[in-house]
């Protein structure tokens, strides 16, 4: 009976279907396209993930810190406040494009780190409970 040791089965399951659910569409971009394509494709996808993340913890270090996400060329650059005053950008960008890519951003649509970082991961709610028998 699968389960039925009390082990990690349902631990297992679980974690299974968060990361299919997670990278499943990176892996059928991978399987239809070939290799090359699809290694960039992941390289992307966790670049993304880990500026996000620098970003948000970056803005957590400075006073009023927050974060604004602007797009350019596909990608996503994230802009770290403190205040009004720019810090930093992750990936980072050369300071003298900062006005090029902010021309056309709503500042009011930053967001407190503070916030971004009690938010709980969008992943949870949407998943069926596990229940041990």
């Amino acid at each position: 009976m699968a389960g039925a040791g009390g082990g990690g089965g349902g631990k297992l399951a679980k974690n299974l279907v968060k990361y299919g659910v997670r990278y499943g569409p990176l892996a059928v971009e991978a399987i239809k396209h070939g290799r090359e394509p699809a290694q960039q494709a992941v390289q992307a996808a966790l670049a993304k993930r880990s500026a996000r993340k620098k970003a948000l913890e970056h803005a957590l270090t400075v006073r009023d810190g927050s974060l604004l996400k602007v797009i350019r060329d596909g990608q996503a650059i994230f802009f770290v406040f403190s205040g009004d005053a720019i810090v930093t950008t992750y990936p980072p960008v050369p300071q003298n494009a900062y006005p090029e890519l902010l021309r056309h951003a709503d500042l009011d649509k930053r967001e407190p780190a503070v916030v971004l970082a009690a938010r709980k991961p969008r992943i949870g709610p949407h998943l069926p409970k596990m229940r041990k028998r």
